[in-house]
This record gives C-alpha cells, structure tokens and sequence, in this order.
C-alpha cells in the first residue's frame, strides 16, 4: 500500500480529520483509515486531495522519483523564480546560478 502524506498535510493546514472529511464529503472514519493506510482512496479522490493541498500525485503518495523538485510548498515568489531560470538560455542560466551563489554566501 502506499503510504499517503495526509496526516501531516492536514496538521500542516490546522485541520482535523473531521474538516478534512467534511470538505470531500466522506464519513471521518473513512479518512482516519487512509491516515492510518488502512484503506485507500480511489484515484479521482487523490487527484481533488492533491489538487486541495496544491501537492503532486508523487508527492501525496510519497513515490520519490530521481531529479524531481516538489514545488508544492514554495512560496509564489520561488515558484516564479524557477519558471523565469527555465526560460534562460544556459549562458544566462550559468550565470544567474553564479549570481545566485554569490547572494547566498552573503547571506
């Protein structure tokens, strides 16, 4: 089975398990089991929980995969910080990294 992220992404919002099932529109215990992995849910809830808490599939399911950055929890500044470097071309890339670098020693 896998273990889900649901616990410690409901304490991370303040919700109990009672808000949580409340807002998907399921009996508490039904999602005290998926916290505890004693069940699952099917595939269209974990796309609305993911989607709910802004956090990939990947991530919600803890499947770790090789040079994947999850995104879910950066600020938007972060998040546009990123998407501006992936525009760059790698001259320019190279040289916002070193800046970058340079900032962070500062620091």
């Amino acid at each position: 089975m896998t273990n889900l992220k649901l616990k410690e992404l409901r304490e991370k919002e303040g919700k109990t398990q009672q808000d949580i099932a409340n807002l998907f529109k399921i009996p508490r215990q039904n999602y005290a089991r998926w916290e505890l992995n004693k069940n699952q849910p099917n595939i269209d809830m974990l796309i609305k929980i993911a989607d709910y808490y802004g956090v990939s599939l990947d991530y919600l399911c803890d499947h770790r995969t090789q040079n994947q950055i999850e995104i879910g929890y950066l600020t938007d500044i972060q998040k546009q910080a990123i998407l501006a470097l992936k525009q760059l071309n790698e001259s320019n890339l190279a040289e916002a990294y070193g800046y970058i670098n340079g900032l962070l020693a500062g620091q």
